[in-house]
């Protein structure tokens, strides 16, 4: 994940972001090198930015004298949500404007939690992107303004305001709205290399953290408070027509935890594709914690024959994954497959630019040696897992970083049968 100026490097600049990460490590890269700065330089994925504060061990190795930035842009807290809002009614702005809280509200929880890094946070700019954010009234400047004073609050984070920015670089043609709208880094790429270059600038001002052996037992402990914390529930449903499309809108914009990349659904695709085999089954997985409701977030289609079950689509959206949700719909499917009489599951998979952790899960599920560090198949590849249903379950508990809130989970499961599609 890691792109290093210096092999011998015991520095690292980590780079955290609310927005798809990957793209800022070359800028980054490119700006350090310039500098002649001996630093490592890795990305936190988006979706594992909770993760990560509450376990910096996640991504910064113990005597690593780490420098971490966090590009903050607080419209991503809600960005499925504007994804699939469409024309704004007066009920859907409502929906989104009680998720923004929520979402708000969760991640200032996690900021007080988190414990063990200093943090360099540029409090990127909202309502300049893709989308049509005057529904939410001045929640936006409210939500900045919290987050940033919760920061400062804790006297070893340093807050940095876009408009030092745009003062000391005077960047032209900074946003990239289109690429905002597919989901990408909503900054041009000249907007990056300026970006880059001001943050390396500003390294001598920037709060470093280094993860001591003797804290080592104690590494997870914030992390695993905050998951006890969210009283996660899960309920798997059958595929109703309106879930699933709520479903489409969310598959179209996941790329994380999904089997099978680049197909394009239209109503009705994922219901046929289940029909489309021996006893075939669509589910849908919605979740909900103490922040709020997020309705639809997963769905499985899987068939049944000669004492195997074939997965079809398999996925979860990213505002979910992290909660050990991922490790509950997976040994839910297991005890489902058991259910059905079968002894195995066979998983299809492509590979895409950031599935390699389902891929890696599923390789270890599936016994394969050093699943961890199983090579990543190149994008676009395709192949099968097998996973031996037998004790399954209870292996899905083991890999998981928080196996007592995964049973938690699966404890609370509301699961309602459903008739064989074919």
């Amino acid at each position: 994940m890691g792109l290093s100026a210096s092999s011998s490097s015991t520095r690292s600049l980590v780079l955290a972001s609310t927005f798809y990460t990957p793209a800022l490590e070359r800028p980054f890269s490119e700006a350090l090198g310039r500098a002649f700065e001996a630093y490592s330089v890795t990305c936190v994925p988006y979706n594992q930015l909770h993760t990560f504060l509450l376990d910096p061990r996640s991504v910064i190795p113990e005597g690593i004298t780490a420098t971490v930035v966090l590009l903050l842009r607080v419209e991503d807290l809600v960005r499925l949500e504007l994804v699939a809002l469409g024309d704004i009614t007066m009920g859907a702005a409502d929906r989104c404007i009680r998720a923004f809280r929520e979402r708000t509200e969760e991640f200032l929880d996690v900021l007080r939690r988190t414990s063990r890094v200093s943090l360099t946070t540029m409090i990127c700019p909202s309502g300049r992107g893709a989308y049509d954010l005057k529904f939410l009234g001045n929640a936006l400047r409210v939500s900045e303004h919290k987050i940033a004073a919760e920061l400062r609050r804790q006297q070893r984070n340093l807050v940095i305001s876009w408009s030092e920015f745009e003062r000391a670089a005077k960047p032209e043609n900074c946003l990239n709205l289109a690429g905002d709208r597919l989901g990408h880094v909503p900054f041009s790429p000249e907007g990056l290399e300026a970006l880059a270059s001001f943050c390396v600038g500003q390294l001598d001002r920037m709060p470093t953290t280094v993860l001591s052996p003797q804290a080592d037992g104690h590494g997870t402990a914030d992390l695993e408070r905050f998951l006890s914390s969210l009283e996660v529930e899960m309920k798997v449903t059958p595929l109703s027509e309106e879930d699933e499309q709520q479903a489409i809108n969310l598959v179209r914009h996941t790329t994380h935890f999904i089997n099978l990349l680049n197909r394009k659904w239209e109503l009705g695709g994922i219901r046929a594709l289940a029909a489309s085999v021996p006893r075939g089954e669509a589910w849908t997985v919605c979740v909900r914690d103490r922040f709020g409701d997020y309705g639809v977030s997963g769905v499985l289609t899987i068939g049944i024959e000669n004492r195997l079950t074939r997965v079809g689509l398999l996925f979860l959206t990213c505002p979910v994954l992290g909660r050990q949700v991922e490790y509950a719909f997976l040994g839910w499917m297991a005890n489902l497959a058991e259910q059905r009489g079968t002894d195995y599951i066979e998983v299809p998979f492509t590979a895409g630019r950031d599935n390699q952790v389902l891929q890696s899960l599923l390789a270890t599920l599936a016994g394969e040696p050093s699943g961890a560090s199983t090579p990543s198949v190149s994008s676009g590849s395709a192949r099968s897992f097998r996973l031996r249903v037998e004790g399954l379950a209870d292996r899905v508990v083991r890999e998981a970083p928080n196996s007592g809130s995964v049973k938690a989970i699966l404890s609370k499961l509301q699961f309602e049968q459903v008739h064989f599609l074919a």
